[in-house]
């Protein structure tokens, strides 16, 4: 894979668009990115995984905030990467998810993330999903994200972090590396067909303790601590002899109950027939008794039977009787209601029969018609009355109206007034905003930078501080060193001044003379390991020292910025003017706010205006109207009044003489049909009074009286019937049962004791119930013991070969998960790492050596971990100086340096030839490269030299000075108040 141009926007602390040619930078094979601390030199390496894989390395990932702080918040993130991969080249555009202002009213929306690539040699269609793209990646990668990740883009501490790691930490990133899902489902597998066999074996084992309590529960027996095939016979045997045992006392006691039935049947027998005959005796006794009761019964229902049908023709002529009183009562009350009249009473004195009443009736109905016309014009003059008034109303209303208007109307002129001088102060204050708002602004950016500055200067301080502290432990420790040192080259000559002998050669210079031995107490010398140990402390100084030295100065750059942005302003001037221009600026904002809804209010004013005019013009119109039809209403009103003072003579209302005309008529209507109603009730009760004596005599009774006395209801007559019937059959009933000879045998018999007979046959079905349920349960207990013996012994045949699955089973899973028998504490997985692990440490041992000149190698140790930790995974370092094997946590600050850096180079090797031999044709290097000595930096140079000379471009991220100097080609992250930029340094120019 070949980078060849990149393009970014909004993206991390880049707030413009930026771009870089890696042809151009990469053009010598090896480029620098530097800049300061924060600038966004790893944000470049960021956009690169962004736009392979959607996403950026490490924890980075977990924040999905891509889009740039420093960018306008409508600015679309986007990067743009354009490289040749295998042999296809291609363009990738992404915009990672972010938000956005509404376009309408206040909030944000989110804006989903969306991709595209572009086959730039036209190979195939362009891709715009986002799975699709990824897929496509992977594809021609050959690698997953993590894979690049490590191999591409050598990560910031990752590879020192994974040197020193433990065995199981070491194992995360090469499972991530390394295709090893395939031995990890297999040992999954395992463990699951173990927990499987283990949850048989549970299953079968509990089958079997299940039906061992279940044969316990039913034989009543204790259960030996491993039941077996003897016991549960044993527990079956039993049940079947107490089967049979109560089958046969169960045979007896039903033979018992048979005999004790039998004679309860003939004992009941002779008893229900000697009973019949009792009560069949006292029945007729009690018939002799009531015989004067039944002939009087049959008395009564023959008279009732002969009043029957006379009793409808006494009830008529009562109630005609009550008929004529009340019709009477009726033509007196109409007779008296028509003399509360005056004319009406003359007309009762006088001869007050039908014709007389026809012709009143006649004379008033004729007079009240010639009143009608008259009338009906004059039940029509209170509608005049309201509507005279109503009008009258409306016109004082409307009138009331029109004033407020006209006043209204006066007033508004000034309202205008008022409103406009208001807009056009509103719209002076809104365009001074804008300027205020920059003043504000400028003056927020002032104060901040002293803020900041009061921090930056209490850092320096303690930086300061660290620093000198740090260049006198250093000091002290190089002082300490350089004496150390001393005494040991002054320990080795006294050691081999005191070995030479005169006349024997120097193991040193070869001489035979030795004219000046070294003089000095021998036992005052140093060793190797302690001048060591005093470089590698003199080493770790150093490298606090430079740290602080990179501390200050980043810190004194810092306070030159923010000196720069104050600019020598006066602290307070500056807070009292952003305070006049934060109130300047909100009044200018209320009146920006302020300026539509005024010019509303003068548009309003100038709308109510005309309306009010014309509502003043129509009201004049309408009051000209209403005076006109108030005037013609009026006169009609004094015509009408006039028209019935004239009829009447003044005495009496036309609407009151007519229904006064109405009421004669009306009682002189109900008086005659009165009349007439009570003269048809007398001809009526004469002609049933005549029927009704016919009858009486017929049936030979005296009267009326004597027919209702002698009446009986259906329901009385019914019951003397049912009398007399009962009584009959119950005399025929009882002489049947008499003449029975069963019935007199019983009867000559002596009693017998059937409560006795009946006791004698409950206790032996008693005794047969509780035999029956006693040969139940032992035939039940027999039935069960069968099953459950028959199943102890199944499941006890199948346990065994179980047990041994499991075991088996059990073996092989702790085996391949680094448990049980296996000694290295090695899973499979972790075998197969070990083995990958091996073939990386093969690759990184020759960098190793060439960058240490030929003093260290990578040696695999797959030793057990301490205190239960999994081994296979160890990485030691063979120093050949002294042949030792040594600890990785063992090196110095540069030795681990370019230990990283080798692991992670061979560690790229071995992934690149994984996933199919894919040239890895541009790398980035973010390491630490300050922890270098000169003489270190030129052997790490070298190996860079080697990786680019074999065509790769090798990117190395870095703030080292000395770096700057040696490569040339540079891509320089510059850090700014709004953003950072870029600017490349080639061989070509500067851009």
């Amino acid at each position: 894979m070949r980078l060849h141009h990149i393009r970014i926007r909004a993206f991390g602390p880049f707030a413009d668009e930026v771009t870089v040619d890696f042809d151009e930078l990469g053009a010598d094979g090896l480029f620098l990115l530097h800049g300061q601390t924060g600038a966004g030199k790893t944000t470049v390496l960021d956009a690169v995984a962004f736009a392979l894989f959607g996403r950026v390395p490490g924890a980075r990932d977990t924040n999905r905030r891509l889009h740039s702080d420093h960018a306008a918040p409508e600015t679309i993130p986007e990067v743009e990467l354009e490289a040749t991969v295998g042999s296809r080249r291609l363009r990738i555009t992404r915009s990672p998810e972010h938000e956005r202002p509404k376009k309408r009213g206040d909030g944000k929306r989110k804006i989903n993330a969306c991709a595209s690539l572009v086959w730039v040699d036209g190979s195939g269609p362009d891709l715009t999903r986002i799975p699709e793209i990824g897929e496509a990646v992977v594809r021609l990668l050959g690698m997953s994200a993590e894979q690049f990740f490590q191999v591409v883009l050598l990560p910031q501490g990752d590879f020192a972090r994974f040197l020193r790691a433990h065995s199981d930490e070491r194992e995360e990133l090469l499972e991530r590396l390394f295709d090893t899902e395939r031995f990890g489902d297999l040992e999954e597998w395992l463990r699951d067909r173990a927990r499987e066999s283990a949850s048989k074996l549970a299953q079968q084992t509990g089958t079997l303790d299940r039906i061992a309590g279940q044969i316990v529960a039913i034989s009543g027996t204790q259960a030996p601590a491993e039941p077996d095939f003897d016991w549960a016979q044993g527990c079956l045997d039993a049940a079947r002899q107490a089967a049979e045992s109560a089958l046969a006392e169960s045979t007896a006691a039903q033979d018992a109950v048979e005999q004790a039935e039998a004679a309860y049947e003939h004992g009941r027998r002779v008893d229900d027939l000697r009973r019949r005959g009792l009560q069949a005796r006292e029945r007729l006794a009690r018939l002799i008794e009531g015989e004067a009761t039944l002939a009087a019964a049959e008395r009564s229902r023959r008279l009732a039977l002969r009043a029957a049908p006379i009793v409808p023709l006494a009830d008529d002529h009562e109630r005609v009787d009550a008929e004529l009183m009340a019709a009477a009562d009726a033509a007196d009350r109409a007779r008296k209601a028509l003399t509360e009249l005056a004319e009406g009473a003359t007309l009762c004195e006088s001869d007050c029969d039908d014709a007389a009443l026809v012709a009143a009736v006649d004379r008033w109905t004729e007079e009240s018609g010639r009143w009608e016309p008259l009338a009906r014009r004059v039940a029509d003059r209170p509608r005049l009355v309201a509507d005279i008034d109503g009008l009258e109303k409306t016109a004082a209303a409307a009138e009331q109206q029109a004033a407020d208007t006209r006043m209204r109307l006066e007033a508004a002129p000034a309202r205008r007034e008022e409103a406009v001088a208001a807009l056009r102060a509103a719209d002076e204050l809104r365009v001074q905003a804008p300027k205020l708002r920059a003043e504000r602004d400028h003056a927020r950016r002032v104060l901040q930078a002293f803020t900041d500055r009061d921090g930056v200067l209490a850092q320096l301080a303690d930086a300061e501080r660290d620093l000198l502290d740090a260049r006198e432990k250093h000091s002290a420790i190089r002082e300490h060193q350089l004496d150390l040192r001393e005494r040991r080259l002054t320990g080795m000559a006294v050691e081999l001044a005191g070995a030479l002998v005169d006349g024997e050669p120097c193991v040193v210079c070869g001489s035979v003379e030795h004219p000046a031995p070294a003089t000095g107490d021998a036992g005052s010398s140093v060793g190797e390991a302690e001048e060591k140990e005093a470089a590698a402390a003199e080493e770790r100084a150093s490298a606090i020292k430079a740290i602080a030295e990179t501390a200050v100065a980043a810190l004194q750059e810092r306070r030159a910025n923010l000196d720069a942005v104050i600019a020598g302003a006066d602290r307070a001037a500056i807070q009292a003017g952003h305070d006049r221009l934060v109130a300047d600026l909100a009044a200018a904002e209320r009146a920006a706010a302020r300026t539509p809804s005024l010019q509303d209010a003068v548009e309003r004013i100038d709308a109510e205006i005309a309306d009010r005019r014309r509502t003043l013009a129509d009201h004049e119109t309408a009051q000209a109207g209403r005076g006109e039809r108030l005037t013609a209403l009026r006169e009609n009103l004094s015509a009408l009044d006039a028209e019935v003072h004239e009829a009447t003579g003044g005495r009496m209302g036309i609407a009151e003489r007519r229904r006064e005309l109405a009421d004669l008529c009306r009682r002189t209507r109900t008086l005659r049909e009165a009349l007439r109603e009570l003269d048809r009730t007398r001809r009526r009760q004469a002609e049933i009074a005549g029927r009704l004596n016919a009858a009486c005599v017929d049936a030979g009774f005296t009267g009326a009286d004597e027919v209702r006395s002698s009446a009986a209801s259906q329901g009385q007559l019914r019951q003397w019937e049912k009398l007399l019937e009962e009584a009959a059959a119950i005399r025929a009933g009882a002489e049947e049962t008499l003449a029975d000879p069963d019935v007199c045998a019983a009867l000559e018999a002596p009693e017998i004791d059937v409560a006795g007979l009946t006791a004698d046959l409950v206790a032996a079905r008693a005794r047969r119930d509780d035999a029956a349920r006693v040969n139940a349960v032992a035939a039940q207990r027999r039935t069960d013991l069968e099953e459950y013996v028959s199943g102890f012994w199944a499941a006890l045949d199948a346990l065994a070969p179980l047990k041994a699955r499991h075991d088996e089973l059990q073996g092989l899973a702790e085996l391949v998960s680094g448990r049980g028998q296996n000694s290295r504490r090695m899973s499979l997985r972790s075998y197969v790492l070990a083995a990958r692990l091996d073939e990386v440490l093969v690759a990184a041992s020759g960098r190793l050596r060439e960058m240490s000149s030929g003093r260290y190698e990578f040696v695999h140790s797959d030793a057990a971990g301490v205190r239960g930790r999994r081994g296979g995974l160890g990485i030691e370092v063979r120093d050949e100086y002294t042949g030792v094997l040594r600890a990785t946590t063992t090196l110095s600050g540069g030795e681990t340096f370019f230990a990283s850096l080798a692991l992670a180079l061979g560690l790229a090797d071995v992934v690149s030839a994984e996933s199919g031999g894919r040239v890895l044709d541009t790398i980035f290097i973010d390491e630490g490269f300050g922890t270098l000595d000169p003489e270190a930096l030129d052997l790490v140079m070298g190996v860079l030299d080697d990786l680019r000379s074999g065509g790769r471009v090798v990117g190395v991220v870095s703030h080292v000075d000395e770096l700057r100097a040696r490569i040339p080609a540079q891509l320089h992250v510059l850090r700014g108040e709004h953003g950072s930029t870029l600017r490349v340094q080639s061989p070509l120019g500067v851009s």
